[in-house]
């Protein structure tokens, strides 16, 4: 599929949306598409470094404590994502939960996307990767069920097409252990059947982490025009032309 330019995000006057605030590029000469954004819950993560790609795509990469607890910080995250205008967003973020509690944790993730397109068809994944950080001997992972029961959605223009990992506990026992799970769907190739774009994609990750434990998350979520077909007698046609043309060289061999 041809690339769609970034210069098309800047007629937009539209960039990243991830819940609605500045993201502020810290790499020298690189900025990424104007609005350009990423929060979690209502705290703008703004210690970016960004990176223009070979493929058209921008990389942010960064990490950031935040929330107030009795005066301390209830999460710290990491985070490096990328954005494509084909469009794909994917990614990996870590983050610890660094509050006596288990708490919900909530991110979005959001790409205008330039022309628009009438159908599509779509891909996403998402795997985790559960720890036991502060070595109490267990770590629990499970949905945020305010939010959804899927740790993962992907959407179009607001609407969710593609859930992912409906978890009622991802669980471990042991001094610094780990447990892992994931789902994925439309994948590889993108064979599941969308609705078309008008506006954005978008992913949204949602789970409750036990106290003082991290969990990494990575995603991925690939929308794509659907593919127009060939006409009916195209092939039919090639695969004659084909036979001539191996019957034009028989002739020259035996000439």
């Amino acid at each position: 599929m041809a690339k769609r330019g970034w210069h098309r995000w800047l007629r937009s006057g539209a960039g990243l949306c991830l819940l609605g605030s500045t993201v502020v590029a810290h790499a020298e000469d690189t900025e990424l598409p104007p609005d350009a954004t990423i929060q979690i819950g209502n705290v703008s993560l703004t210690n970016s470094d960004v990176h223009a790609n070979a493929d058209g795509s921008f990389t942010f990469a960064g990490q950031q404590r935040g929330g107030s607890f009795n005066g301390a910080p209830i999460w710290d995250v990491l985070w490096d994502l990328t954005l494509n205008p084909d469009p794909s967003i994917a990614g990996t973020l870590t983050l610890t939960n660094l509050t006596d509690t288990a708490r919900p944790f909530s991110f979005a993730f959001g790409l205008p996307v330039l022309p628009g397109f009438s159908t599509s068809v779509l891909g996403g994944s998402v795997t985790t990767s559960l720890l036991d950080a502060n070595l109490d001997g267990s770590a629990t992972l499970t949905a945020n069920l305010a939010k959804s029961p899927n740790i993962y959605r992907g959407t179009i223009d607001g609407v969710t097409v593609l859930s992912l990992f409906a978890l009622d506990q991802l669980t471990c026992f042991g001094a610094g252990c780990s447990a892992s799970g994931g789902d994925s769907d439309g994948l590889p190739g993108l064979t599941l059947s969308g609705p078309g774009v008008i506006g954005a994609i978008g992913t949204l990750i949602g789970f409750t982490l036990s106290p003082h434990d991290s969990v990494t998350i990575s995603t991925n979520f690939t929308v794509e025009p659907t593919p127009v077909p060939l006409p009916a007698a195209l092939p039919l046609l090639m695969i004659g032309l084909g036979g001539f043309a191996a019957q034009r060289r028989l002739l020259q061999r035996r000439t």
